[in-house]
C-alpha cells in the first residue's frame, strides 16, 4: 500500500496541476469577464480537482471495503493538501483585488 500512496502522490501533483491549468485556461479565454464564475470560483478551483483526486485515489485501490483505513485517511489528507497547495490567493478575487 506505500508503493500505491507514492504514486499516487506523484499521480495526483501531475493532476492537480494538469486541472488548475485547465481550468485556467479555460476561464482565461471563455468566462473573463462572467460575474458568476467569479463568484463561484470553489466550483472549479475546488470542487473539480478534489473530485478528480478522490477519482484517481479510487482508481490506485484507495477506498476500498477490504483495503487498510490508514491509506485511505491518508489519501484523503494527501487530497486536501494537494487542493490546497494548487489553490493560490489569487483565484479567490482573481485579478481585481489588487
Amino acid at each position: 500500500m506505500k508503493e500505491r500512496l507514492l504514486g499516487f502522490v506523484f499521480c495526483g501533483i501531475l493532476l492537480a496541476y494538469a486541472v488548475n491549468i485547465a481550468v485556467d485556461k479555460i476561464h482565461a479565454s471563455l468566462f473573463a469577464d462572467s460575474l458568476w464564475f467569479q463568484a463561484h470560483w470553489v466550483v472549479p478551483f475546488v470542487i473539480l480537482p478534489a473530485a478528480s483526486l478522490l477519482g484517481l485515489a479510487w482508481s490506485f485501490g484507495f477506498f476500498r471495503p477490504k483495503g487498510p483505513r490508514w491509506a485511505d485517511a491518508a489519501a484523503i489528507a494527501l487530497t486536501a493538501l494537494l487542493v490546497y497547495l494548487t489553490l493560490g490567493a489569487g483565484y479567490s478575487c482573481w485579478h481585481y483585488c489588487f
